[in-house]
């Protein structure tokens, strides 16, 4: 068959020098795509953490969330480490006890983490609630997304924002309806992760007058 790629074309020398070039110039170099690859972490170029969300999602919040901001995150790690360096405040919670062990050991201030054991639709979900602030972001990026979603969309601030991450999966559509129902539009940014071959979204729900400015 005549697009039937074969190995002699993945053999061609011209397609061999692009592909072989990819690792020192390009857009996945340049966001230091080959290297969260490598040590199967979420890092950027220079290997400072980053989330494990789309490139695309973390130029736009990168130079929009400020001081004056308080972050709310389903799942914790280097995301942990990426948002407290731009925030007032990151509340992390979760489930896994051994990870929570590792990103207790994040040594920032204004970091709280919070270890919460997974019930679907139980207190995890309800973690943000728990802590009896609002917030201008929350991040659901953890366990029991869908129900992380409804219930943490009464955590946010007037101009708050939920993001929600993997937001293409089809067991997330029950999120996206809950959202819109809720009167808030959404913003997808799909593309290239951290690390991760294939293409993914990272959703933001949003209303007007948001603290993104979007």
């Amino acid at each position: 068959m005549k697009n039937k790629l074969s190995p002699l074309t993945l053999l061609d020398p011209g397609k061999l020098k692009v592909l072989l070039s990819l690792g020192f110039k390009g857009y996945l170099a340049e966001k230091g795509w080959f290297g969260a690859y490598k040590t199967k972490s979420a890092i950027d170029e220079n290997g400072n953490a980053i989330p494990w969300v789309t490139y695309s999602f973390i130029d736009l919040v990168k130079g929009r969330i400020h001081k004056q901001h308080d972050i709310f995150e389903f799942g914790s790690g280097n995301s942990t480490i990426f948002y407290a360096q731009l925030a007032g405040s990151v509340y992390s919670v979760e489930h896994d006890k051994d990870w929570y062990e590792r990103s207790a050991k994040i040594n920032m201030a204004n970091v709280k983490m919070i270890q919460c054991d997974l019930v679907p639709d139980g207190d995890y979900c309800r973690s943000a609630v728990a802590t009896g602030k609002k917030f201008h972001l929350v991040i659901v990026d953890g366990r029991d997304r869908v129900n992380c979603c409804k219930q943490a969309v009464g955590s946010l601030t007037d101009d708050g924002i939920l993001v929600l991450d993997d937001s293409e999966r089809s067991e997330y559509l029950e999120a996206h309806r809950f959202m819109k129902a809720n009167g808030f539009k959404n913003l997808p940014f799909s593309g290239m992760a951290p690390g991760v071959i294939v293409s993914k979204c990272t959703t933001v729900f949003y209303k007007s007058n948001n603290c993104l400015g979007i």
